[in-house]
């Protein structure tokens, strides 16, 4: 655990806390509403046979986790979701997330349906972590990280006339999001990714799928970075256009560490 989580906040009220669940780690940003570069960061590693027992043994450990805070946003990692028009009703989500398989038949799982703007989000988690999250955080928002992501990069489709895929490099994480010159969403995915050629490959292929022209369309990346410095010489090989995205001015109000933080939580508030 990193040192920034033992320190207190004065008047919980006025911070927002941020929490991002991964299967491995749990990340946890906090940010005063009222003060500059306040951003505190803090990932405490998960392990164990059991999920949901190093996921609460972790959130005891940290108790200013629990505190009365102003604003609470959570965003789930994970591979079992599926997007569907912003039209569809619940029924027709739960219909398409069953026929995605979303849900392991051998564990209860709790079904979600994100507004993501420019379409729906329907994703799974297991049931118990979802109502130990439930319980411990009352009324905070659960999200699938795809969710935030269509949301902020759907805001940035306005910039010229051309196709723009997005993609996220979070670890050994890859997510995508892919939309034409009018804003609509062409693509949504999360892959594991090992290396740069891995990225490589979902990133051109995915691009190919939408129609997309790799000549004067954009590839805007994001995330890492590290891989992100890596990752663009070998998509310039194959694409003409590839550029980091510029980070959101916005989110620099709390500091330095906002480049540290997991982007998701970073840009959740500025998609409200």
């Amino acid at each position: 655990m990193t040192a920034e989580a033992t320190q207190e906040i004065d008047n919980p009220r006025l911070w927002r806390l941020g929490i991002e669940l991964t299967p491995k780690m749990l990340h946890i940003v906090r940010t005063s509403t009222v003060a500059d570069a306040s951003l505190r960061r803090t990932s405490i590693p998960l392990s164990g046979d059991s999920y949901l027992k190093s996921l609460e043994e972790a959130v005891y450990a940290t108790p200013d986790l629990l505190a009365d805070y102003g604003r609470i946003y959570i965003v789930v990692r994970t591979n079992a979701f599926t997007v569907i028009p912003r039209t569809a009703d619940d029924e027709f989500a739960r219909l398409c997330a069953d026929g995605a398989c979303l849900a392991d038949d051998d564990v209860p799982s709790e079904m979600f349906i994100d507004d993501a703007e420019t379409a729906k989000v329907a994703w799974t988690m297991p049931a118990d972590v979802a109502g130990f999250l439930a319980r411990t955080f009352r009324n905070a928002p659960m999200h699938s990280i795809i969710t935030p992501l269509i949301r902020f990069f759907v805001r940035r489709t306005a910039m010229g006339n051309s196709a723009k895929l997005f993609a996220h490099i979070d670890g050994g994480y890859l997510d995508i999001v892919a939309f034409s010159p009018d804003g609509k969403l062409l693509a949504a995915v999360t892959h594991t990714i090992e290396t740069d050629t891995d990225a490589l490959y979902f990133i051109m292929a995915c691009a190919r799928d939408a129609g997309m022209d790799p000549l004067n369309d954009e590839i805007l990346l994001c995330g890492d970075p590290d891989r992100r410095l890596s990752l663009m010489p070998l998509l310039s090989r194959y694409a003409a256009r590839v550029m980091p995205i510029i980070f959101p001015s916005a989110a620099l109000r709390a500091g330095r560490e906002a480049f540290k933080a997991p982007f998701p939580l970073i840009i959740l508030p500025l998609c409200e």
